[in-house]
């Protein structure tokens, strides 16, 4: 009965999520935003009942969410600089600061990359590796 209500839960949100993004309200929309969710929460299901619904919440690097937000800004003006004087990258290696799990080197990955300065390359043995056009630590936060 819970993965049933799940598995409902699920499919509402995403048909829900479906007609949002796709801006049309027709009937086509609303069979193929079906369709979607159901293999969307089909999809969820399993990962729900394959980590037994235990899969940790990195919550230290979703914190830093905001800051990579506003480091996008900043680290756009400074690639069109760069970029115009041709500058070559530097590869980096710097500590992880995060438990070394998949949860949070996933995360971290993700929002890492929102910035245009720094491209995450690897996340590995408490260690990032680590890509920038301008060298600059905030560029690549949380990772």
């Amino acid at each position: 009965m819970k993965h049933a209500a799940a598995f409902l839960l699920f499919g509402l949100t995403f048909w829900w999520l479906w007609q949002l993004l796709t801006g049309e309200w027709s009937r086509y929309e609303w069979v193929a935003g079906a369709i979607a969710a159901v293999i969307a929460a089909v999809l969820a299901e399993l990962v729900v009942t394959r980590t037994d619904g235990r899969a940790p919440f990195p919550t230290a690097v979703l914190t830093a969410a905001p800051k990579a937000c506003a480091m996008v800004f900043a680290d756009f003006a400074t690639i069109m600089l760069v970029l115009a004087r041709r500058q070559g990258g530097v590869v980096r290696h710097t500590k992880f600061p995060h438990p070394d799990d998949r949860a949070h080197r996933t995360w971290a990955a993700i929002v890492g990359q929102w910035s245009p300065n720094a491209f995450i390359i690897d996340i590995s043995d408490g260690r990032t590796t680590s890509h920038h056009l301008v060298r600059r630590d905030a560029s690549q936060r949380p990772a």
